[in-house]
């Protein structure tokens, strides 16, 4: 096998991924158990892993002002034809992975994977993040989690807006 046959080469479900390279302003709004919101703010740095993957570092604040860091990864599994990522912080020791979908239109990524429950020690729970492309300068992301009705409830809305 050459050198030129070696390795993925991306495909068009790779280019979505180039939507999310750059420099963030990230501003979350997180509904609490009690009922209250509070409000974080941080940055997040993308970069292009060969055209295959968006690998995301960020920084931010916890509700109780304690800071946070964390990583993730997205990309496309041609062996899968799937969405796959993950996500992992300072703050958490369980590595998020995620498995996705593409919106017809192009504008929504949901990503679903299963994780501990928040408020149910020892027990999991399913979680989605759908990440929406507003505009060439603006994204959000929405993660829910699934009740134990089935009924997916939003926990946290995150705005961000690429820095000029």
């Amino acid at each position: 096998m050459s050198d030129e046959e070696m390795g993925t080469k991306p495909v068009a479900q790779h280019e979505w991924l180039q939507n999310l390279v750059g420099e963030w302003d990230v501003t979350s709004e997180m509904s609490m158990p009690d009922g209250s919101s509070m409000t974080s703010t941080g940055t997040e740095s993308v970069t292009s892993l060969g055209g295959l993957w968006a690998h995301s570092h960020g920084r931010g604040a916890m509700p109780n002002g304690e800071e946070m860091e964390y990583f993730s990864a997205i990309g496309y599994d041609v062996s899968f034809n799937e969405y796959r990522g993950c996500w992992y912080a300072s703050v958490s020791s369980h590595l998020w992975k995620q498995t996705g979908v593409l919106s017809a239109d192009g504008k929504t990524l949901t990503l679903s994977c299963t994780g501990p429950h928040m408020e149910k020690d020892g027990e999991t729970a399913e979680y989605r993040d759908v990440h929406q492309l507003v505009d060439s300068n603006t994204r959000t992301m929405t993660s829910m989690g699934q009740d134990d009705s089935g009924e997916w409830c939003s926990f946290m809305v995150t705005t961000l807006k690429r820095k000029t």
